[in-house]
């Protein structure tokens, strides 16, 4: 698992073109505990909207088939910006 929270010179969320507040990627295998570290619903209920893709914007590359990337949009936009 990986994470990075976007800079303002970075690209916008593939799969929507709009702006994210965070980026994961994840593997087969890993757990939720592993990547989120809390319950379920203290990630869902943080993000409006999660878009999830096997292109990955920050390393413009297209990810392995057990890979994924979640691009997550807060509903004021990145980092409260909007």
């Amino acid at each position: 698992m990986h994470s990075h929270a976007p800079g303002d010179d970075d690209t916008a969320c593939p799969v929507c073109g709009q702006p994210y507040d965070q980026r994961i990627v994840i593997e087969r295998g890993d757990r939720w505990a592993d990547v989120f570290g809390g319950p379920p619903f203290s990630v869902l209920q943080q993000y409006e909207r999660r878009c999830t893709s096997r292109q990955d914007v920050e390393r413009e590359t297209v990810r392995s088939d057990d890979e994924r990337v979640l691009y997550f949009h807060g509903a004021d936009g990145p980092a409260g910006t909007r």
